[in-house]
């Protein structure tokens, strides 16, 4: 009888512990289910971030993935708080793993674009941590493939992806390409664009924000490069007339004592004759002078306007930054 109560209670033991393995490995599998449940319980997205996944036409999974880690727009101490911004560097958002996704207010309406763009390249850092092992492998692939194919082209994307690199290592890269090319890249492999169908049901919308604000920056950066190269021009036109207008001055100092020697020594037809042509090097002279003088008023006013665009270009650039920035790539001209 005793042994029979023992039996019992081992069996009872043993199906208890496979009842709590069970279980624990159910949690484990619906983990994401259950933790989703817990953060969407009565959530409702503040407008402008509901918006914001209107904007980039998020499907009804993305909108699932950007709510569930209670997207923020914020201003820049509460930013850098957040997403521990710790240099002068443009940081536009970032995604704490099990907490938030942070993302920096741009308060310009020429930027318009910018925080779609970061909305939409945040999500898919969520995106990319609920892949399973297998499909980040198999995406991965493609994602680097692709890179690697276009690179070249689009230089841009190269120096992004080397500046991820620079500050948060290899590891970080293929996360980080996911976000890149489903945001920033006009034209995928079908593969790719049916696999980022699952998070927009309109990808294009998203490039149309990025080709947007960027166009704001590139537009004015292509004429302060045009301005530069005219100026360089025309700064070299300058000096070499100032060089031709010394030796033409030169010359005629030395033309105009040979004549009053010739005057005061009474060669008055010598002097006579020489004076035509001495008067032709004071109009050559002067009409130079006068093309100079229009080439420098010229280059100070094409300088204002370049300079005037840089410090533009700097500013914009100063207001997508969370940071005060000091080494601005777009510099002012000396005068």
């Amino acid at each position: 009888m005793v042994n029979q109560r023992r039996q019992s209670n081992s069996l009872k033991s043993l199906l208890s512990l496979v009842v709590i393995g069970l279980l624990a490995v159910a949690i484990y599998w619906q983990r994401w289910n259950i933790y989703d449940w817990a953060k969407l319980y009565n959530y409702q997205p503040p407008a402008p971030i509901a918006q914001l996944a209107d904007q980039t036409t998020m499907t009804s999974y993305g909108r699932h993935l950007f709510y569930v880690y209670h997207p923020e727009l914020q201003d820049s101490a509460s930013f850098n708080r957040n997403c521990h911004v710790t240099k002068a560097a443009i940081v536009l958002g970032c995604t704490v793993n099990l907490r938030g996704i942070y993302l920096y207010k741009v308060n310009d309406t020429q930027l318009n674009g910018i925080e779609q763009v970061t909305a939409a390249y945040e999500m898919l850092h969520v995106g990319y941590s609920r892949l399973s092992a297998s499909e980040r492998q198999h995406i991965d692939q493609l994602v680097l493939q692709e890179f690697n194919s276009i690179k070249v082209s689009q230089p841009q994307l190269a120096t992004e992806a080397q500046s991820y690199l620079d500050t948060e290592g290899q590891a970080a890269l293929p996360n980080e390409l996911h976000s890149m090319m489903g945001t920033e890249v006009d034209h995928l492999p079908p593969e790719l664009e049916q696999y980022y169908a699952r998070y927009f049901s309109n990808r294009q919308a998203i490039i149309q924000y990025k080709n947007q604000y960027q166009g704001v920056f590139t537009s004015r950066q292509a004429t302060v490069t045009s301005d530069d190269q005219q100026l360089t021009a025309t700064q070299k036109i300058i000096s070499s007339n100032e060089s031709n207008l010394s030796n033409q001055a030169q010359a005629i100092t030395t033309q105009r004592a040979q004549l009053e020697q010739w005057r005061s020594s009474n060669q008055v037809d010598t002097y006579n004759n020489t004076v035509p042509a001495f008067n032709q090097s004071i109009n050559s002279y002067n009409q130079l002078a006068d093309q100079t003088q229009q080439l420098i008023n010229d280059y100070n006013q094409l300088l204002g306007q370049r300079n005037a665009l840089a410090l533009e270009i700097n500013q914009l650039t100063q207001k997508i930054s969370s940071q005060p920035i000091t080494n601005l790539k777009t510099n002012l001209a000396p005068q």
